[in-house]
């Protein structure tokens, strides 16, 4: 059977689920087509996606239509959860991107377009909402055509029915199919100079080709609340995308995971896209994770989705997605083999720190798990529990996600807790060389051990690299790992308390005394010695940057320039179109809330604001510094004296 994995992504209330339920009702899946409103559809599942009626997890459910298969993900739309969004990109044979016929493109449209044309998803195009009061289907095509992409073929139109928003199939001839495929059609091309007609079906069957490349995008209109265009949509589903096919599930195992979940019982339940072989019950397949050794799970309470639910499987085969529950899985990990069309996929650290508070003492573990829980589900949060203190903190991307995480806290895990107000996280860069070494048996040495270290600046986006001088052998593996592990440690506090990236620490000197030396000396000494290699090469400290895009009409541009200068943001040249003026640029993220706030009254209302991360810049000025919470071993009378406390 084919099968098909289908993302549907869109801008905050385009209608996203309420597509997914219509598609669902007209598969025969469910009885009645499920209300964001009312709070009873199908993939929204959490207390606060019903309660606030947006999508803040990825969901996954299948319907059959005709032959095919199809396990559609419906995703969230806010730009704060962007991370689930990326997670089912990876996974995708195409996507559905749906556009509001009264808002048109928005701001997270255009980040989910550029998305899926980075990772070369096949994506068809949906207008919603065609049915609504000031809706304008024909001004949206020439918005996404400017703002999107402008390589669009019309697959229906509007027409003068019994309603405002009956629609009928286009013809391809006259609907300018041929403007748009002879770019990418050498033959198609000619026939357009010589002004040679081609006919339906060649221009159908090339659309279907270009599309599955994703250098052609198809293009319905309809209305997913009344039922209109979806038939349409759902009939050539099969066309726009790939499947795969059945010689693959013959191959050796390959499948990614894109999404965890922890169960109120404990157990973590995992969806696995299998690319190639078969994920069988009972077996035990090995596991690779990135900066990991490889292991082996074994295959238990196996599932796949089948027509809106779930349904028990002795297997799975490769182009399905798969159901299993295994507490050691992650998001990302790769069960068998990687193949070539697994999309590589890197996690992006949030910019944003808040600090999780308790007043109960009785409810510290609970809130410890609830934290850990979250994090597991979505690698991008990054739970830290400090050791000295037991505070908790967890990166964000915004204040909407902050709101749905202290909202889960409370409401589904029933604990009474609050967050600061997010920090700016900031990371250091070693500016210079440094190195240090101190002897064993060396007046201010109390450790049984001989260390050193030689610090220089990584490649950008390289965090840490650990290397070795010394020779590999003049360590027993357990002290290795000690002086390895703990370097990690030191370097999440620098010489300003901001953790130190991008940089290359070497381990140049090594000894100890038989039998009398412990791993408790290296890890003593280790950040002695690396902190002074540190002091010596000096830090500068770097904030993260959003790039941003801002839309807006020409007569605003002056004002929004002046705006981006005063907030320490950067621009390039400006693109000017008869629709408006295209800035792209960077901008603090310690700013760009007061941009994004401010954006409505500095464009009249129309502007259209797009960020997302954008790296680090170096901060001119004096650095902001982080309180330090770790000892200090730079005061090395006060660390000494903390540190034998603690033996």
């Amino acid at each position: 059977m084919k099968t098909i994995n289908i993302g549907v992504l869109a801008h905050v209330d385009a209608g996203k689920t309420t597509l997914t339920e219509q598609m669902l009702y007209q598969a025969g899946v469910i009885k009645e087509a499920g209300s964001v409103d009312k709070g009873n559809t199908t993939t929204d599942t959490l207390a606060i996606e019903r309660e606030r009626g947006i999508t803040v997890k990825a969901a996954a459910v299948s319907f059959f239509w005709n032959d095919v298969k199809v396990n559609i993900i419906d995703t969230p739309g806010h730009a704060d959860f962007i991370s689930e969004v990326e997670h089912a990109l990876t996974i995708l044979d195409g996507a559905i991107l749906i556009v509001s016929a009264v808002e048109g493109v928005q701001a997270q449209t255009r980040v989910l377009m550029q998305s899926l044309k980075a990772y070369r998803i096949p994506t068809v195009f949906f207008i919603n909402k065609i049915d609504r009061v000031g809706a304008d289907y024909k001004r949206v095509i020439k918005q996404i055509k400017w703002l999107l992409d402008d390589h669009i073929c019309p697959m229906c139109e509007q027409t003068q029915g019994d309603t405002a928003y009956s629609i009928k199939a286009t013809c391809p001839q006259t609907a300018g199919w041929l403007d748009v495929l002879a770019l990418h059609n050498d033959e198609l091309l000619a026939a357009y100079v010589e002004n040679e007609p081609v006919s339906e079906m060649e221009l159908r069957k090339e659309l279907s080709q270009q599309t599955k490349k994703a250098v052609a995008y198809p293009l319905f209109i309809g209305s997913a609340a009344k039922g209109v265009g979806v038939s349409a949509l759902l009939h050539s589903l099969s066309h726009w995308f790939s499947h795969t096919t059945e010689e693959a599930s013959e191959r050796d195992l390959s499948g990614i995971v894109f999404k965890v979940t922890e169960l109120p019982n404990g157990e973590r339940e995992a969806l696995v896209r299998l690319y190639e072989g078969r994920l069988v019950a009972r077996k035990m397949v090995s596991v690779i994770r990135a900066d990991h050794p490889s292991f082996s799970v074994k295959v238990k309470h196996l599932q796949q989705l089948e027509n809106g639910g779930r349904t028990g499987a002795s297997a799975v085969s490769a182009g399905d997605v798969a159901v299993l529950r295994e507490k050691s899985l992650q998001v990302g990990d790769i069960l068998g083999k990687r193949v070539p069309q697994m999309k590589r996929f890197a996690f992006k650290k949030p910019p944003l720190q808040v600090q999780v508070h308790t007043d109960r003492k009785e409810e510290a573990i609970a809130l410890h798990r609830a934290l850990a829980r979250l994090a597991a589900e979505d690698p991008f949060l990054q739970y830290t529990q400090d050791a000295a203190t037991g505070d908790h903190f967890i990166r964000i991307f915004g204040h909407v996600q902050q709101e749905v995480l202290l909202s889960a806290l409370k409401n589904e895990q029933g604990l009474s807790v609050s967050m600061s107000e997010p920090l700016v996280v900031c990371i250091e860069k070693p500016s210079g060389v440094g190195a240090a070494v101190e002897w064993i048996g060396e007046k201010g040495n109390p450790f049984y051990a001989t260390l050193g270290f030689r610090v220089e600046p990584g490649p950008e986006g390289s965090g840490l690299s650990y290397q070795l001088e010394a020779e590999l052998g003049s360590l027993p593996p357990a002290f290795q790992r000690a002086v390895r592990d703990t370097c990690r440690v030191v370097l999440q506090e620098g010489l300003k308390g901001w953790a130190v990236e991008d940089i290359i620490v070497t381990l140049t000197h090594t000894g100890y005394w038989s039998p009398v030396s412990t791993a408790r000396d290296f890890r003593g000494l280790a950040p002695l010695v690396l902190m002074e290699a540190l002091r010596q090469a000096g830090t500068s400290v770097y904030e993260p940057l959003e790039r941003i895009e801002v839309i807006v009409p020409e007569r605003f541009l002056s004002t929004l320039l002046s705006r981006i200068v005063q907030l320490g943001g950067n621009v390039l040249e400006p693109a000017f179109h008869q629709a408006g003026v295209l800035i792209k640029g960077t901008i603090p993220v310690r700013t760009a809330t007061r941009l994004k706030s401010s954006i409505h009254a500095l464009s009249g209302g129309e502007g259209i604001l797009i960020s997302k991360p954008g790296g680090y810049e170096r901060v001119a000025g004096k650095a902001p510094t982080k309180e330090r919470r770790q000892l200090n071993p730079l005061e090395r009378t006060n660390y000494l004296m903390r540190f034998s406390h603690t033996m």
